[in-house]
């Protein structure tokens, strides 16, 4: 629907100083609840525009379960390493976390900061070529485990993460990585 077709839909409401409500104005923008239907993965039926009026209505912070937030942390630490954002990438760590790596053959223990350090010379914002994808989660009280597989196709170089997240107040990071190279080299 255009711009010109909201604005009349919603001048309308106002000259008639009636008032709509958000729903209202959403059906009268985007069809009723009643248009294409979609199969939901429990192959019951769930119409489309169901489906965008929940997305509008988004979960605040503080209602989010836990493993939703440990996969915003785990976003967040994929995101800033594909990404070369060194502030992203570092604020999902604890400040006193420990990384088990090996890095040029030999086994090393490295903080956040060095270990951030590995993307400072390439161009944030810049996508270089490392791919992540979540594979697991598993949360006990405040602490989790995830483990998350990071390819970087172009170097043909498949990791292995395992992740150990500690919830502090409302948030969840990551206060401890190891890794290993799983492409058979």
């Amino acid at each position: 629907m255009s711009f010109l077709s909201f604005f009349l839909v919603f001048s309308q409401a106002n000259k008639n100083h009636n008032k709509i409500n958000e729903q209202q104005l959403l059906i009268t923008i985007y069809g009723n609840q009643n248009s294409k239907k979609i199969i939901n993965y429990d192959k019951s039926f769930v119409s489309e525009s169901k489906l965008f009026y929940e997305s509008l209505e988004k979960k605040s912070p503080t209602q989010l379960s836990d493993k939703e937030k440990i996969g915003f942390t785990l976003k967040n630490y994929i995101e800033g390493s594909s990404y070369n954002n060194l502030e992203q990438l570092e604020s999902v760590f604890t400040e006193n976390a420990t990384l088990y790596l090996t890095v040029g053959g030999e086994f090393k223990s490295l903080t956040p900061k060095e270990y951030v350090a590995f993307f400072k010379d390439a161009e944030k914002g810049k996508f270089n070529g490392r791919y992540g994808k979540v594979l697991s989660i598993e949360v006990v009280k405040d602490i989790a485990t995830a483990k998350v597989e990071i390819s970087i196709p172009e170097r043909k170089m498949i990791y292995i993460d395992l992740l150990l997240l500690k919830k502090i107040g409302d948030n969840w990071k990551i206060i401890s990585k190891t890794a290993t190279r799983v492409d058979g080299n």
